[in-house]
This record gives C-alpha cells, sequence and structure tokens, in this order.
C-alpha cells in the first residue's frame, strides 16, 4: 500500500490516481497552512503546491520516497536536500503554460482597448521556454512585431537584451534564480528606469525578477503584475501603482491545474513502478460558448480578438478587487482571492472552427495556432 498524502487544493487528484495507478494506494488530505513534519512519519508520497516549503524541517525522519508538486516552478522545493536524501522528486513544467499565455494575451487586449498599445507596436519577450515560445508564436501569427531573448538558447532569431528593451512592450517568462551566469533576481531594475521610460512591462514570473523599487519611482512606467514580493502580503503601494494587479492567478486555469495533476501523479506512478499507461486520455475541444461573431468584430477592429481572451479573463475585474482591498486586509484577501478565483477554461480548449461560416477573411494563421499551442 503506497501512502499518499496531498494538497487538498490540487484537483482530481484521486481521478488522476485511479487513472494511472495499478497498485493499491490510501490518500489523505491535508491544508497548505497546517501541514507540519508530523503528518509524515508514515508517508511515502508528498503532493504539494507552491504554498508548501519542502526541506529538512518538513521532511526529516519521514519515510518519504517521493515529493511531487503541481506547479511550474521549484523554487518551493530544496532539491539539493531532496536529492542527498536519496528522495525522488518531480513537478509539472509547462502544465499552466497556455494559463499564462492567456493572461499576457487578454492583458495586451486591455491595453489595446484602453488606446495603450495597437498591433503596429512591438513586443519583447524575455525568456523563449514554455510561455515565451507560445506567446511569440501567436504574436506572429497576429503580424505583430515580436522579439525575444534568451541567454541560454541559440536559436537565429533570438535578439540581445538591449534590443528588447527597445520594444513597447516587455513580458517577462523566467525563473526566478539568483546564482548561475544569468541570475533572474532584479533582472529588470532602477538601471533600466531610462530604457522604460513610456514602456510598458508585463510580470507573471515571480515578483522578485522585477524591482518594485523601479515600478514605484517610475512616473511614466505602465506595469502588469501577477507575482509579488512577500506574497501573501505584497506592497499595498506597488499594488496601486500597477496599471493591473492580480493575485498570483495567471496559471490558475481548469487546464493549467489538470495538467499539473496528471504530470506529477504520473511521476509518482513511475517513481513507484506502478504507471497504468492506460490511464492516458485523448483530450476533446469545448465549442466556444460567447459568441464567434465577437472575435470577428475584434479582429476587424483592432486587428487582435479582444474577447477571445477577456470572455474567459476580466484582468480588469480582478484587479479592482484587489486594489479595493485595505492595506490591513491585504494578505488575508490575496489569499483567499486566488483560492477563489472562478474557473475558466485555457483558450486551446475551444473549437474555432465555424468562424469561417462568420467570415471567410479571419486571420486562419492565428485561429489555427491557437489549437496547436
Amino acid at each position: 500500500m503506497i501512502k499518499i498524502v496531498a494538497d487538498s487544493q490540487i484537483p482530481n487528484i484521486e481521478q488522476k490516481l485511479t487513472e494511472f495507478f495499478a497498485d493499491e494506494y490510501s490518500l489523505e488530505y491535508f491544508e497548505y497552512d497546517e501541514l507540519t513534519s508530523n503528518h509524515l512519519r508514515e508517508v511515502d508520497a508528498l503532493l504539494v503546491r507552491s504554498t508548501i516549503k519542502v526541506d529538512k524541517e518538513l521532511c526529516d525522519h519521514s519515510p518519504i520516497k517521493f515529493v511531487g508538486s503541481a506547479t511550474a516552478g521549484i523554487n518551493h522545493l530544496d532539491t539539493k536536500y531532496l536529492n542527498d536524501q536519496d528522495i525522488a522528486w518531480g513537478y509539472a513544467p509547462g502544465c499552466n503554460a497556455a494559463s499564462v499565455t492567456h493572461y499576457v494575451m487578454a492583458a495586451i487586449g486591455e491595453l489595446i482597448q484602453e488606446g495603450l498599445f495597437n498591433v503596429r507596436q512591438s513586443v519583447g519577450i524575455v525568456g523563449y521556454g514554455n510561455i515565451g515560445k507560445r506567446l511569440y508564436q501567436m504574436l506572429s501569427a497576429l503580424n505583430i512585431p515580436v522579439y525575444a531573448h534568451d541567454p541560454f538558447l541559440t536559436h537565429s532569431f533570438l535578439v540581445e537584451m538591449d534590443k528588447i528593451l527597445t520594444c513597447d512592450l516587455i513580458t517577462i517568462h523566467v525563473p526566478y534564480s539568483t546564482e548561475g551566469a544569468y541570475p533572474t533576481r532584479e533582472l529588470i531594475n532602477i538601471s533600466h528606469a531610462k530604457d522604460l521610460k513610456d514602456k510598458i512591462l508585463i510580470n507573471t514570473s515571480r515578483g522578485g525578477v522585477v524591482s518594485e523599487d523601479l515600478v514605484i519611482e517610475s512616473q511614466d512606467l505602465i506595469y502588469i503584475a501577477d507575482v509579488w514580493l512577500n506574497e501573501p502580503a505584497p506592497s499595498p503601494a506597488v499594488i496601486q501603482k500597477a496599471f493591473i494587479a492580480t493575485p498570483h492567478i495567471a496559471g490558475y486555469s481548469i487546464e493549467g491545474k489538470l495538467n499539473g495533476t496528471s504530470m506529477i501523479v504520473m511521476e509518482c506512478a513511475k517513481v513507484f513502478e506502478c504507471f497504468k499507461e492506460t490511464g492516458l486520455l485523448e483530450n476533446h475541444s469545448i465549442e466556444w460558448p460567447h459568441g464567434l461573431e465577437n472575435i470577428v468584430r475584434d479582429m476587424h477592429a483592432f486587428g487582435f480578438p479582444l474577447a477571445l481572451f477577456k470572455s474567459e479573463l476580466n484582468l480588469k475585474s480582478i484587479s479592482n478587487v484587489l486594489k479595493s482591498i485595505s492595506p490591513n486586509d491585504l494578505s488575508n484577501n490575496f489569499k483567499d482571492l486566488r483560492v477563489n478565483h472562478s474557473p475558466r477554461h485555457d483558450f486551446n480548449a475551444y473549437s474555432f472552427k465555424e468562424i469561417v461560416d462568420l467570415d471567410e477573411s479571419i486571420n486562419l494563421a492565428f485561429l489555427n495556432s491557437l489549437q496547436n499551442l
């Protein structure tokens, strides 16, 4: 019997265990703010989110053989400790890439609607990984000038950071790091103030990647952020200074969460050598419920499908709620807003095949790109 404990906020664990486990198991849930080392005295596998710090303090003197995090990042995992203890670990890179891409496209849509950006202006992407690559492909399909920078890759079309800083809109998609050849802590900082004059900066990576001093001191930077220093108690001043401020929900789509669950449960099953391959199921597209004519309208009016992204993710509305919270209540309400974020699908979960019947001149290259991301 494989004993598993899991964060209660990870969705569909029981279903995925049934699909992928060939051996018997037991499952117990915990609340992320209540887990202690005492809960792990007789546990084989621990499944967490980014809200749990997995380290020696939590795991020492436990029989844990596997730790899985249903997240795209691993800053909360002490991987050196886990490796030294021969504890296998896994996470879910790319699980919410489409969801974060959706967030950035929705943010661009808000900017276009407010007259702060248009499709003739340029976009610079920092980080050409799971998210950066999707954004690059989508923006290119919309004929928006787009450039990407990633010092770890050698693709001929990638550009230097200096070129990115000349773009009208810069969006960041890198892991947080303090060491190595290219640390990302305060990657964008006060030294870039002149480069960012009258620019737009979107941060969905980690709060520490952008200097919040830069955000506070800048008088002409349009800042959009989903991540903050000191979460879940971010700076009220930075929240208010942002054009759009959201409570770390960019990756919180239905598909993003389910992908994360599937990936760590599969990895867990493989570690315990009980993976059931018959559990792999084919995904089916959902019919778009919000009116295809709205997408056609926006493509003609703006060259950009505002409704496609805003229908499932109204960032200004979410931002208004976060900004309305008093500083004294911000910490508790930040957590509540994140946990209770309204369920939403990724854009590529839908089928748009009927849109050609409305307008044969529609940008099919872009719509086709949606299904391939």
